[in-house]
């Protein structure tokens, strides 16, 4: 690790709070546009990656597919659909490195605080390292440190949890050394994460359960990106890829919006995706949920591999809990599911900036009575800003409209900005969604109001539009 940098005399111009994509990816932008600037990338893990670095659960892939997820400027270099968690993390390394990241990564430094002194026109920002705590200053704070707990996942207390004789893992909490091999293994959850880790956890020798309280809409897809491959024969390669991509996010907003407005439409044709796969009674009891298509996210199955497991040595068991026993997991209808390990595939928990706060001359904010400004700035909060990219898409394709939107703002020369007091009321929760890990941490963010541009849009071509072209200096203050 090198020296940290920054004195009041001398202040970085830029420093990045985060180094997965979505800091990796303002890095890259970064060092293109302003070449002369000093930066710093700053990551509280042990090395760059974000949740590729953290998450190593059996078969972690990305829930995006990688046209959309991976970087606008640099093609993902797989022929998957999907991307395995390991070449992810390499594949944020390699543009970091490309970019001049690597030299200015600063791992194992967690930010406590960022307070903006008004005297300097400065942030002091308070840096906490294996070696204690450290004070530098810059001009500029980005965050790019997502929205979730690195370290933990959220996991609810079970009746009769001390009674259990096996082990009980959180996915995020994954032992390296563990064999999966003739175990019986229960999977508490119906999101992303268990529809991964259930085909994983099979192919490795286990004999799984699924055991979820209600269903959730699982889409099987192409395990091979047909889409990219079709765009890759008729076009050049340096025009297939950001076609590939339009193609696929509208392919994806079309979907949401169907889900949306015509949910027996969806239904029925997600129905036909997965008879080839289940007969009718086991979609009906497991794979029809009670909330609307655009209520949650849509899992995805690479090649039915869920499906396909289900017709091998795992089972689905629709059910609500009655308590562990010491042999395993007793459900409601009185059935006992033997197992040897419980995985809580429970969901994430949710934390603002990285944990840390954000103070004006020492004053700590109280984070949910601020007001976000597009998804990205905080009123009244100079020279601040943060990524936080799509729940009902592709992260990546919103991370990288707000890097663009910060370099073009940036280029405006204004040493100092910031949104002003917004005009009318910002009273919805800025994850405005009806998932429950972002309703129980609602509290935990800044605020968005009703009207453009104090919403956090969930829709890419709008915002794409909107970032490219929109007035940059609706409701902002500038000053020189």
């Amino acid at each position: 690790m090198g020296t940290l940098a920054g004195s009041p005399d001398n202040p970085l111009d830029l420093l990045i709070v985060g180094a997965g994509l979505s800091g990796v990816d303002l890095a890259h932008h970064v060092a293109h546009d302003f070449p002369e600037w000093t930066w710093e990338i700053h990551d509280a893990n042990d090395d760059l990656g974000g949740t590729w670095h953290t998450f190593t659960y059996p078969g972690i892939r990305s829930d995006s597919d990688m046209a959309t997820y991976g970087f606008p400027f640099a093609p993902w270099p797989h022929d998957g659909t999907l991307g395995q968690g390991a070449d992810i993390k390499e594949y944020i390394r390699g543009i970091a490195e490309k970019c001049g990241a690597l030299e200015r990564l600063r791992t194992g430094s967690w930010i406590r605080d960022a307070d903006w002194r008004t005297d300097l026109r400065l942030y002091a920002v308070t840096a906490v390292t294996a070696d204690g705590e450290h004070t530098f200053y810059a001009r500029r704070v980005h965050y790019a440190s997502g929205y979730f707990v690195h370290g933990r996942g959220y996991r609810p207390e079970f009746p009769g949890e001390q009674d259990f004789a096996g082990m009980i893992i959180h996915p995020q909490e994954w032992p390296d050394s563990l064999d999966c091999a003739g175990r019986r293994i229960t999977v508490i959850g119906s999101g992303a994460t268990a529809v991964t880790l259930v085909p994983a956890l099979e192919r490795r020798g286990a004999q799984v359960t699924m055991l979820q309280r209600s269903p959730t809409y699982v889409a099987p897809m192409a395990a091979v990106d047909t889409i990219s491959r079709f765009w890759k024969k008729v076009l050049p390669e340096k025009t297939a890829y950001p076609v590939a991509r339009l193609h696929h996010a509208v392919r994806d907003m079309t979907q949401h919006v169907i889900g949306r407005r015509a949910p027996w439409l969806f239904t029925r044709a997600l129905r036909r995706m997965q008879r080839p796969y289940l007969d009718a009674e086991l979609i009906e009891q497991h794979f029809t949920p009670h909330h609307k298509p655009s209520e949650k996210r849509v899992c995805k199955a690479p090649d039915g591999d869920i499906f396909t497991a289900l017709g091998g040595n795992a089972r689905m068991v629709t059910d609500t809990i009655d308590r562990f026993t010491t042999d395993g997991v007793r459900v409601s209808s009185g059935e006992e599911i033997p197992t040897d390990i419980i995985v809580t595939a429970t969901g994430l928990d949710l934390q603002a900036f990285g944990g840390g706060t954000l103070s004006i001359d020492g004053r700590p904010l109280q984070v949910n009575e601020q007001a976000f400004y597009r998804g990205m700035m905080i009123a009244g909060l100079p020279n601040f800003s943060f990524t936080v990219g799509y729940i009902n898409g592709s992260w990546t394709l919103r991370s990288d409209l707000v890097s663009r939107y910060m370099i073009k703002l940036w280029k405006n020369g204004d040493e100092l900005y910031y949104p002003a007091p917004p005009p009318t009321p910002t009273d919805r929760p800025l994850f405005d969604f009806p998932a429950a890990y972002l309703r129980r941490s609602a509290d935990r963010f800044p605020r968005q109001g009703h009207t453009s541009p104090w919403v956090y849009s969930q829709n890419y071509l709008k915002e794409l539009l909107e970032f490219s072209y929109g007035d940059q200096r609706r409701d902002m203050v500038f000053s020189e």
